[in-house]
């Protein structure tokens, strides 16, 4: 099927069929959503996605339990499962390197993929992405949440919006709709109860990773505090740091040229443009 993101196809993977697009031609980037209510691949990457198909194969997986992949109950679902799905997911399409662009969630997982498969990874861009556990009120709020649209809107503003303007009539049904399927809500409840490396433990195993890594947040962030994006760019031994001064968890759509701009030029090899960030002020 032909999409506004590219075109889409039914992989087997584990014996569950994923719905992931396929797009462009030329050095492969995997492009991974976040783990909130009603997350998609077409949800997150439909502008930033045909941007990098232009010179790249852009690879944009729905995971396991979200969008249009299949949602079967009793699986242990989290970063885990997900970074194993994509590294067969990998082996099926033919990819031997490829590089990662991780949306809060998926961030955690493409720096999974990095620590279990260096060899593989090229380069990382990582967004939204937590370094130690939040019990932010947003965190209780996207916890709480069960399927229903006055819900969904409540979570969209109070969680990942920074501009209300963002959160539209349409935006909030496409997420309702998708976080009702049958078996989305289990997924994420899952998740949210699986357990986790200790950050003690996972800042001393990123801080291994040699990867060229672009680390992007935005300084609004309500869902993972912009402190977890400075100190992952200070363990990362070559990792750059950017970021949005006005905006949220959703700088990608509130700060969307920038974004673009900063995201094609570190995978063409442009120097970013940026100015230097006063993390002291941030903190």
């Amino acid at each position: 099927m032909v999409t506004a993101l590219g075109t889409t196809r039914a992989c087997e993977v584990g014996g569950h069929t994923l719905n992931v697009v396929d797009a462009g031609a030329g050095p492969a980037i995997v492009l991974l959503h976040g783990a909130a209510p009603g997350a998609s691949a077409a949800g997150t990457w439909t502008a930033l996605a045909p941007l990098l198909a232009r010179s790249h194969r852009v690879i944009a997986p729905d995971f396991l339990g979200f969008g249009g992949s299949d949602k079967p109950l009793g699986q242990p679902y989290g970063v885990d499962l997900w970074t194993r799905q994509t590294l067969a997911l990998a082996d099926i399409l033919g990819l031997e390197q490829f590089s990662v662009v991780g949306n809060s969630l998926g961030g955690r997982v493409a720096l999974q993929l990095a620590l279990d498969a260096p060899e593989r990874v090229d380069r990382l861009v990582v967004m939204s992405t937590r370094v130690a556990p939040s019990k932010s009120p947003a965190q209780k709020l996207l916890r709480d949440y069960r399927p229903d649209r006055d819900m969904m809107r409540e979570v969209l503003r109070e969680c990942f919006a920074h501009d209300a303007a963002t959160v539209t009539d349409r935006l909030v049904e496409a997420r309702y709709a998708l976080s009702a399927q049958p078996g989305a809500h289990e997924a994420i409840q899952t998740f949210f109860g699986a357990g986790a490396s200790t950050p003690e433990e996972f800042e001393r195993e990123v801080s291994a990773l040699r990867h060229q890594t672009l680390v992007l947040h935005g300084r609004h962030d309500k869902v993972v505090p912009v402190s977890n994006g400075i100190r992952l760019a200070e363990l990362m031994p070559h990792a750059e740091l950017h970021v949005f001064a006005d905006a949220g968890h959703w700088f990608p759509a509130e700060r969307a040229p920038a974004f673009h701009s900063l995201v094609t030029d570190f995978f063409s090899g442009t120097p970013a443009h940026t100015e230097a960030v006063d993390t002291a002020r941030l903190n």
